[in-house]
């Protein structure tokens, strides 16, 4: 794909406007090529919901370029683009989606800095944390802890170059999410997801803990997924958002708060994916997302409740999901809602035929995987969060694309030149012993 402008050709200083997201599974590990280019097209996106949102508005095409040109990206200390690259992602965007604002970018990109990647999304963290304590009382805090840490004129230097300084934090920097009452106008336009804590279930080998995940489409209140898991985290983030994408099809807009399983680099690109915009309240302003928080109310009252009647104890993860699915069709989807004045399902029904969908074919599984690049070792081997893998020896040198459920790790693909090649295995160390040292691979 020929370069465009814009980040792909810029210097390095071009990614001082790029927000430190969350590395994402594999913690620990340098900042490779595939996550720069997936955080410049993340940029892109940003640009061109912006150009679809004034369309909306009744602008013109051009006029929208020249409203996305005027501004910088993706905050005040950040880039100013052309309107002729916006063009350029506009229709990159509408052609291949998400990927085809992916341009490869220069391998001599990324020098070393001295606040390094999770250093420095750490820092942000604790500083929009505690917006109101100056920073050399918290460098301070941080130092009899025990934290190794850059300098604090390197601090302040990193800061003001993610907009995180004192004054832009004093003239609102954290003011993310709505500030007044809102409603989506049509179902899947916006869905609201949280996390809150579950029953406890009583089993023969004792006792198990739970979180429920849930999701409520703004406009008709219908619940297009919510199960309990037993951890609060990404993994079950996703398989909740996957599940409710196969019952209801695709939101055009996803609310969070600012938990770790919804702001993560692998959560950002998966959403990105799938055309779905990812959009985060400010932190300590819960009431911004009432209506997710009013819902778990309503099934902690009226579902959890229900739980304590002997003759319908939960005795299981299993049993607890399936008689939450149960109520959620039989009773709550069915139940005329006071503010719509229509039940859940009725209204979502309106418009069930004009909502976005995943074409027939596609493996939404896949959608879901990350993706992380390696160069494959003279020995035909590659290393991936301490473990070793073999792929073909017919890769060895070169550069290779691995795409997997980062959680299950079962299937790993090997991908060179955008062409799926085969399976990575475990290296089976003690196999290759005995045969001399030799390269033991089956496809």
């Amino acid at each position: 794909m020929p370069k465009r402008g814009g980040l792909a050709g810029e210097p390095t200083q071009a990614w001082a406007g790029v927000p430190p997201w969350a590395v994402g599974i594999l913690r620990g590990m340098k900042k490779p090529v595939l996550q720069l280019q997936q955080e410049a097209a993340l940029l892109r996106f940003r640009v061109v919901n912006h150009v679809s949102d004034r369309l909306g508005a009744g602008l013109s095409l051009a006029q929208a370029l020249r409203d996305a040109a005027a501004r910088p990206w993706p905050d005040e200390s950040g880039k100013y683009f052309a309107s002729r690259t916006i063009e350029d992602w506009w229709y990159a965007h509408k052609q291949g989606g998400f990927a085809g604002l992916m341009d490869a970018p220069r391998r001599d990109r990324g020098s070393s800095r001295v606040v390094d990647e999770q250093t420095g999304r750490w820092i942000i963290e604790q500083i929009s944390q505690h917006p109101e304590m100056y920073v050399s009382v918290l460098y301070s805090h941080w130092l009899s802890q025990g934290r190794r840490l850059p300098s604090l004129r390197s601090v302040y230097r990193h800061l003001m170059r993610h907009g995180y300084d004192k004054a832009r934090l004093r003239a609102g920097r954290l003011d993310t999410g709505p500030t007044h009452p809102f409603a989506a106008a049509q179902p899947n336009d916006l869905w609201m997801v949280d996390f809150s804590p579950g029953p406890v279930i009583k089993t023969g080998g004792g006792s198990q803990r739970t979180h429920l995940c849930v999701m409520v489409d703004d406009c008709s209140r219908l619940i297009p997924f919510g199960g309990y898991y037993p951890q609060a985290d990404t993994e079950a983030f996703h398989h909740a958002l996957q599940e409710a994408i196969q019952r209801r099809g695709l939101p055009r807009m996803l609310y969070t708060d600012n938990g770790k399983p919804f702001i993560g680099h692998h959560t950002r690109i998966v959403c990105a994916g799938l055309g779905i915009r990812l959009l985060h309240a400010k932190p300590y302003h819960a009431w911004s997302k009432g209506k997710v928080e009013r819902l778990i109310q309503t099934i902690q009252t009226g579902f959890e409740a229900t739980l304590r009647l002997p003759s319908n104890n939960a005795t299981s993860l299993d049993d607890l999901n399936a008689k939450l699915s149960h109520w959620i069709q039989a009773t709550y989807h069915q139940r005329v809602h006071s503010a719509t004045g229509m039940s859940p399902e009725a209204r979502f029904q309106q418009a069930a035929a004009n909502l976005r969908r995943l074409a027939p074919d596609e493996d939404i599984e896949r959608i879901f995987h990350t993706r992380v690049d390696r160069t494959v070792r003279k020995d035909g081997t590659i290393r991936l969060g301490g473990r070793l893998y073999e792929v073909p020896l017919s890769l060895r040198a070169l550069a290779i694309e691995l795409r997997f459920n980062p959680f299950t790790r079962q299937r790993m693909e090997v991908w060179h030149q955008g062409k799926f090649i085969s399976l990575a295995k475990p290296a089976n160390l003690n196999l290759n012993h005995e045969t001399g040292g030799a390269h033991a691979y089956e496809n």
